[in-house]
């Protein structure tokens, strides 16, 4: 068996205690239980002891998704138990059989509700849960080597999870990461901030290489100059301007909290741009190396 590795013991402890742990079921699932099957919150212990055990896999799914769906701090959770490492296929296989060997146990309630009623973990639940928390992504090479060389302690584990995300996998992508680590420490001007932004930056516009990098920020710059005096009395162009306002023009309080979106993203654009600039000077060694490396 490959599971040997003392991480993946620490992984399994941590998804028993994660699958396990006592959830307040939140108001969509609850209202999707009354509204498809008929049974309102007063009746949660009823749902479970007469309608769950009869659904299939795709309606416990349907139903209990938002349930079982990770969001970053429980793969951060993780990251300690992993280190640099990642699981393979196999080894993720053999977990989710572990964990449904276990017979685990959680207990559910609603918001208003003070008895909890307990559920076996069902199959459904460890699957998604096991997969949404991508165990098996790993740290592109060399970048491991290089957040504990170039991050501050506190933030190790931060960096670890976004450094495993999928954008990084390339090599050309994973040099600009390992440019900015690099520079971010020689400035002494790290934050978790920047290094977010900057994983959704690659995310969105692509850039080929850390070449591409200072059009692609200057571009981002121009945009939101644009877009912060343009703010007054514009229509909802973007999704961002959709979801503050339903109706159909910008509020003074809307108009500024747009001014401040474009605003922040402009001035976090600023700084990567100012870290990009003094690469040359502050980590020669990682430009040469950039600029050597065929796209």
């Amino acid at each position: 068996m490959e599971q040997n590795h003392a991480y993946t013991e620490l992984v399994f402890e941590l998804l028993k205690q994660d699958l396990s742990a006592p959830r307040v079921l939140l108001e969509q699932v609850v209202n999707y239980i009354n509204d498809r099957y008929g049974f309102p919150p007063s009746e949660l212990k009823q749902f479970f002891a007469e309608k769950f055990p009869s659904l299939e896999e795709y309606e416990v799914d349907l139903a209990f998704s938002p349930q079982y769906t990770p969001a970053e701090h429980h793969r951060l959770a993780y990251i300690p138990a992993l280190g640099p490492n990642a699981l393979t296929a196999s080894e993720l296989e053999q977990l989710k059989a572990r964990l449904l060997a276990c017979g685990l146990q959680t207990a559910f309630t609603t918001a208003d509700c003070d008895e909890p009623v307990s559920v076996p973990v069902h199959e459904v639940f460890v699957e998604r849960f096991v997969n949404l928390l991508k165990l098996d992504q790993p740290v592109a090479e060399g970048l491991y080597t290089e957040i504990l060389k170039t991050v501050p302690l506190a933030s190790h584990n931060e960096i670890n999870l976004q450094a495993r995300d999928s954008v990084w996998q390339n090599g050309q992508k994973a040099l600009i990461l390992k440019a900015f680590l690099r520079t971010f420490h020689a400035k002494n001007s790290f934050s978790t901030l920047k290094v977010s932004f900057l994983t959704n930056f690659v995310r969105t516009y692509r850039p080929a290489s850390l070449l591409d990098m200072e059009a692609l920020l200057s571009s981002l710059i121009k945009s939101c100059q644009v877009d912060m005096e343009n703010v007054a009395g514009r229509g909802f162009h973007d999704e961002y301007l959709k979801a503050l306002n339903t109706g159909n023009s910008l509020t003074k309080g809307t108009e500024r909290d747009v001014w401040q979106h474009y605003h922040h993203m402009m001035e976090l654009a600023t700084q990567l741009k100012e870290d990009l600039l003094s690469m040359p000077t502050v980590v020669p060694e990682v430009w040469a190396e950039a600029q050597s490396v065929p796209v």
